[in-house]
Formats: structure tokens, C-alpha cells, sequence
């Protein structure tokens, strides 16, 4: 029973989950846990550290990533939500051109896509199409998102049943049944 158990766990660990945040506001204080209160900050921390991750890994000992820490302590000195967003906007934002700056070479060789022809003009009117087309395709993405969590869990329910009747299978075998 006990390697039933522990295949279920096995599989159930190793489902992913569809758009998990990377913050841990379960166990957050002080400024995550401020953090985790707001979801425009979340979204803000989660570019932040997708940032400074893209950073390490050109430049892992930039003088950017060593000022984390006092970025840090002087959001914990922000009074509001307000402060916080406008803080964490203004240090995105360094952190974008900190990479623009720095990044390889090589993707400044590539060639620049060619204009694209001048739009003609268009009325209040024939936009209406245009928005309805991107509702469309928002749904869409969302469906096909709900699509893939509905495979993801059915492959893993799938490997669970298989791994159980697996174990029953040994332990009639064990068992000489």
C-alpha cells in the first residue's frame, strides 16, 4: 500500500500546474507579503526577477544585481501601494535599458525586419471588426490554455490508474494469487 501511496504522490508532484505565480505568498512577510497583497505588484516582481534572471545570466556580476538589495530595503520604506508601484516601475524600467545596453552582440547583427507598408486610413467604424478579432483571440489563448491543463491532468491521472494497477499487479504476484 505504502509504494501505491507513494507512486500517486510521485505523479501528482510532478504535474505541472497551468500559470502557477513564482511568488510564494503563502509563506511571504514583510515586503513579498506586501507585495503578494496587490496583483499589479505581482506582476512587477515576477518582471523584476525575470529581469534580473535574464541579467545574471549575461553579466552574473553587473553592478545592477548588486544593488538588488538596496532596491529591496528602500521598497520596505514605501508607506503605500502607490509608492511601491511607481518604485517598482521606475526600477524595471533601469533594468530594461541595463539590458538593452548590455546584451550580445550577436542580436545586434540581425537584420531589422522591413517597415511594413503605411496602413490605410481607417474609421471608428472599421475598427469595430478589428477589436471583436482580438476578443477572439483572447479567448482563444485562454481556451487553448484551458485545453492543455485539462490534457496535462488527464496524462497524469492516466500514469496514476497505470501505476496503481501496476502495484496490484505485484502484490497478487507477491502474493502468488
Amino acid at each position: 500500500m505504502s509504494r501505491l501511496i507513494a507512486a500517486l504522490f510521485l505523479c501528482l508532484a510532478f504535474a505541472p500546474a497551468a500559470h502557477a505565480q513564482s511568488l510564494d505568498c503563502a509563506s511571504a512577510s514583510g515586503l513579498m507579503q506586501r507585495v503578494c497583497e496587490a496583483p499589479e505588484l505581482i506582476a512587477l516582481e515576477e518582471e523584476r526577477r525575470a529581469l534580473i534572471g535574464e541579467l545574471q545570466f549575461i553579466d552574473p556580476a553587473h553592478p545592477a544585481i548588486q544593488a538588488e538589495a538596496e532596491f529591496l530595503a528602500s521598497q520596505e520604506a514605501c508607506a503605500d501601494t502607490g509608492c511601491l508601484i511607481a518604485g517598482y516601475a521606475a526600477h524595471n524600467q533601469t533594468l530594461r535599458t541595463t539590458l538593452d545596453a548590455i546584451r550580445p552582440a550577436a542580436t545586434e547583427l540581425a537584420p531589422e525586419p522591413e517597415a511594413p507598408p503605411p496602413a490605410p486610413e481607417r474609421s471608428a467604424r472599421d475598427d469595430e471588426p478589428a477589436a471583436g478579432a482580438q476578443r477572439d483571440a483572447a479567448a482563444t489563448d485562454q481556451l487553448s490554455d484551458y485545453l492543455a491543463t485539462i490534457v496535462i491532468w488527464g496524462v497524469t491521472l492516466m500514469i496514476a490508474l497505470w501505476l496503481v494497477t501496476a502495484a496490484a499487479r505485484a502484490r497478487r504476484a507477491d502474493r502468488g494469487d
